[in-house]
Order: C-alpha cells, then structure tokens, then sequence
C-alpha cells in the first residue's frame, strides 16, 4: 500500500462526515486526495467504505465499538491484507455473505489502486 494510513483516515473520515450531512462524497473526497496526488481513488474509497458499512452491519467512523479511529485503523489493515476479512470474528462481520464477498473484492481492488496511485 502506497497511501499512508493517516491518509485513509482522513479520507475515511471525510467520507462519514459527508455522508451524514448528504453531501457530494466523491467530490470531497477528491477536494481532499487530489493535492495530495491520490485523486483517483476518491471514487475507491467511496466504494470500499460503503461495502465495508453493509459488511459489518452498521455506520463506519461513527461511534466505533473498537475506540477512537478504530475503524479507520481496521480499514487501514483490510486494505494492506484484504486476507485478514477472512480472519475477523464472526461477530464483528453483520452483513450478508454477498456483502463480505463484494467487501473483500473492494478490498482487492483498492489494494491494487494505492499500489498504482
């Protein structure tokens, strides 16, 4: 992964905030990724924050059960090894089985992204 993780943070948290207040999220996002030279991932982060969210069967970056910038820390960890979805606790993952599958190909996917950013 090329994109640091404080990075993705930012990002992540951009993303909750915009989507709560029904904003342009791929427009902020790239407002927040392109001085940074990661504007084509704004879309990426888009996608794999909203299968993450119907993954783990609740809203991400909002009153995280795992503590301060805890999912933005798990983010962080999916994306540099997608694998680890597979090793989370049945618990923590909510969503349906098509839900964890598509998360883990966004996870791929935006693995492959950062690497090319």
């Amino acid at each position: 992964m090329t994109m640091p993780p404080a990075v993705i943070a930012r990002a992540a948290r951009c993303w909750r905030r915009t989507r709560d207040e029904r904003g342009p999220v791929q427009q902020r996002l790239h407002a927040l990724l392109a001085p940074l030279g990661y504007d084509m991932l704004a879309p990426v982060i888009d996608s794999v924050m909203t299968l993450g969210e119907a993954c783990l069967g609740r809203p991400l970056c909002r009153g995280c059960p795992f503590g301060p910038d805890g999912d933005e820390a798990l983010l962080c960890q999916l994306i540099a090894d997608p694998d680890q979805l597979a090793r989370l606790a049945p618990c923590r993952v909510k969503g349906c089985p098509a839900a964890r599958r598509l998360f883990a190909g966004a996870l791929a996917s935006t693995s492959v992204m950062m690497a090319m950013a």
